[in-house]
């Protein structure tokens, strides 16, 4: 894509000032939100810049906040005149070991620059964010989701090997084969084990830019019909070689505007036609999601419902890179109402139970406070052996309940109360919660929704016997 049309969901809020590291990524569903301003800031280049900065912060008895890009919620990367690590500096790839599949990469890495790295070689990662700005550490704190999640699993689970920094400041390298029980409290643990200074992950032979799958979409005005059929393709995905899929409920002033969408990419032959449907299409995405948010407000608004529609009405023909990031480069979530996301990890078989339940909150909260605006719900396979602890014959799923926001209604105790009604639903349906979006405070009920407690040290057969943590690094 040209440099002219590089988009990012999130343009009034950069990554590289002094002021984004005031904030996370609260302030895209509170744009008035307070800033809470760090007092001192480390940027380590290597290990042994962590485990410096580390032993110095345990010597003076202070907290350490751990903190990529800032693309967590959830009270895990900012502290009002806290320590913050800031891992940009991080962000070296050290080893493409071809033979062995693997590429290694510091924990600052930025996985869209890794993915360009390998392209460049032919392989590419085969899970990777929606965001050019996520790290490899931030990715590998919360467990990491991608349209290809039904084949190869969460981005945690495509990590062979990591090391990290506890937080005596003492070095431990751990992975599948060696120490496999610390390797796995490491992964999705939010950070609260130490600094993930490096990793190393599978790869595959791909050309994410040049390969062009094939969009067999399911498009729908009705939910009940739409939760069947994505439903199957959830549970059965086939041949798909990725998938996602959206229900959306627009307000207008005449009644909601209601419409699902399910995505899945098969293999194609390929020909110059579709090459350049794809280059047509998403080129125009990719317009849309430029000029989004640089635009005065009323046209801005235009520009966002347009690209929303593009959503809906995804093209015939896509290249892997345009399906990973598809979101991400038509939308600006600062554009418009205020947005939030709560997201959701459950068993396959609840799908149906955990959508209805989910959307139908979502539907009365509109209703009763008015703090809801737009509604939509995001889903996508998933096969995790770290979700289901090494049962590749289990499966699950994704559902992002993504919203917009009233301010002025959605006051501190109404959503509250909305938090504590999903993470019910979960916690009655045996799901986990995706943690770096905002969950109940209560440390026993984020055990039950943590999916990193299933592996806490000394943790049973029954869940909830883990720790819970107030550090990340996303």
């Amino acid at each position: 894509m040209s440099e002219r049309y590089r988009a990012t969901s999130h343009e009034a809020y950069p990554h590289d000032t002094m002021l984004s590291l005031a904030y996370d990524w609260e302030r895209v569903a509170d744009p008035g939100i307070p800033p809470r301003w760090p007092f001192k800031v480390y940027l380590p280049r290597d290990t042994d810049d962590v485990v410096k900065a580390v032993r110095e912060v345990r010597e003076r008895g202070e907290r350490l906040i751990v903190r990529g890009h800032g693309h967590s919620s959830n009270n895990l990367v900012t502290g009002e005149g806290g320590t913050v690590m800031v891992t940009d500096r991080l962000s070296q790839i050290t080893d493409v070991d071809e033979r062995r599949r693997t590429c290694t990469m510091q924990g600052g890495a930025i996985l869209f620059e890794v993915d360009e790295h390998l392209a460049r070689r032919g392989w590419g990662l085969s899970i990777i964010g929606d965001h050019d700005h996520i790290t490899a550490g931030g990715f590998a704190s919360v467990g990491g989701i991608s349209p290809a999640s039904h084949r190869f699993g969460l981005f945690v689970d495509t990590v062979t090997e990591l090391e990290y920094v506890d937080w005596d400041g003492e070095v431990h390298v751990c992975g599948r084969e060696n120490d496999p029980g610390r390797f796995h409290r490491v992964l999705a643990g939010t950070g609260r084990h130490g600094v993930i200074t490096s990793l190393t992950v599978e790869i595959i032979r791909v050309d994410k830019h040049r390969t062009v799958l094939s969009n067999h979409r399911l498009l729908t005005l009705d939910l009940d019909d739409y939760i069947r059929r994505s439903a199957d393709l959830i549970r059965d995905p086939g041949d798909a070689l990725m998938e996602r899929g959206v229900w959306a409920d627009f307000p207008t002033p005449v009644g909601a505007l209601r419409l699902g969408q399910f995505s899945s990419y098969h293999e194609t032959p390929q020909n110059p036609i579709k090459s350049l449907v794809n280059s047509a299409a998403f080129g125009y995405q990719q317009f849309l999601g430029y000029w989004a948010g640089r635009l005065p407000s009323a046209a801005d608004e235009l520009v966002k419902y347009m690209g929303m529609a593009t959503i809906m009405l995804s093209p015939s023909y896509a290249n892997g890179k345009n399906i990973e990031r598809f979101t991400d480069q038509v939308l600006d979530a600062t554009v418009g109402d205020p947005t939030r996301m709560l997201v959701v990890l459950a068993p396959a078989e609840r799908y149906e139970i955990l959508f209805r339940r989910l959307y139908d909150l979502a539907v009365e909260e509109r209703r009763d406070s008015g703090g809801i605006t737009f509604i939509s719900v995001y889903v996508k396979a998933i096969r995790s052996a770290y979700l289901s602890k090494g049962d590749r014959t289990k499966r699950h799923c994704e559902l992002m309940l993504y919203f917009g926001v009233n301010p002025e209604q959605m006051t501190e105790k109404v959503l509250e109360r909305l938090v504590e009604r999903v993470d019910d639903i979960v916690i009655d349906n045996g799901g986990f919660r995706y943690m770096h979006s905002l969950t109940s405070a209560s440390p026993e009920r984020r055990r039950l929704l943590d999916p990193n407690a299933m592996y806490a040290e000394g943790a049973g057969k029954k869940r909830g016997k883990g720790v819970t943590s107030t550090t990340g690094e996303v």
